[in-house]
């Protein structure tokens, strides 16, 4: 992997961790409002049902909208579910969330270190103002920030990766994608770009978008951030 130039990192899930920063808010509000909640099951079901409309997004069955937009929809369809909902503003609940993720240990660190040898950036569906926000309250730096909202194409299809790789002004044969996600990781493979799984400490759930598969067939296939910096030679 000597030709590898340019590393290009999906974020949430992989360096920041949605799902405690999700269940942490939601708890908070559900104290204040005198309610309860399964955290754990509300973060699972919100991530889903944003993921059922990035799907109809990227089908082009829904208008173009951003992660935040995404995020929006998917609160309105949980509201039945979850009563808590009706308490809130729900543009507050997304701000208040997903742009202040909290990044998994070791993730900024292990960030620095690859940018000692490699242009590292993101890739991502998320919204850029949300990562963007999440960035710069985390600590963690990179080189720079493509959000799919820009490039005309989500994640996981394949004009999305190739596009990114060229604004690099790359060949994929020169670029990685790293992600906590096989499907991910899968769908970059397919475009021509070398993969790297990373392991982190909270499963993601991403199935109905990305699809799942083995760990096994990437060029990287490392336990933890630590593993994957010694893997990548910084």
């Amino acid at each position: 992997m000597q030709q590898v130039k340019g590393l290009f990192f999906d974020v949430g899930g992989t360096v920041f961790d949605w799902k405690n920063t999700v269940k942490s808010r939601i708890e908070e509000l559900a104290r204040e409002h005198g309610h309860s909640v399964d955290s754990e099951a509300f973060a699972v079901d919100w991530r889903q049902e944003m993921f059922k409309v990035h799907t109809e997004v990227r089908m082009g069955n829904l208008p173009w909208i951003n992660s935040d937009g995404m995020h929006l929809r998917a609160l309105a369809s949980l509201e039945g579910k979850y009563p808590i909902l009706a308490k809130i503003d729900h543009e507050d609940f997304v701000r208040e969330t997903w742009h202040s993720l909290k990044a998994f240990p070791g993730a900024a660190q292990a960030i620095n270190r690859l940018r000692s040898r490699y242009t590292v950036v993101v890739l991502t569906i998320l919204s850029f103002e949300s990562i963007l926000n999440s960035t710069k309250a985390a600590g963690v730096q990179w080189d720079g920030i493509l959000s799919c909202e820009f490039l005309g194409y989500y994640k996981p299809s394949f004009e999305a990766y190739r596009r990114a790789v060229r604004l690099l002004g790359l060949d994929p044969s020169e670029a990685m994608m790293v992600a906590a996600h096989t499907g991910d990781l899968a769908a970059a493979q397919a475009t021509g770009m070398h993969t790297a799984y990373v392991g982190v400490p909270e499963k993601d759930h991403v199935s109905g978008a990305f699809g799942d598969t083995s760990t096994e067939g990437f060029d990287v296939e490392a336990r933890d951030f630590d593993e994957l910096c010694e893997a990548l030679g910084v």
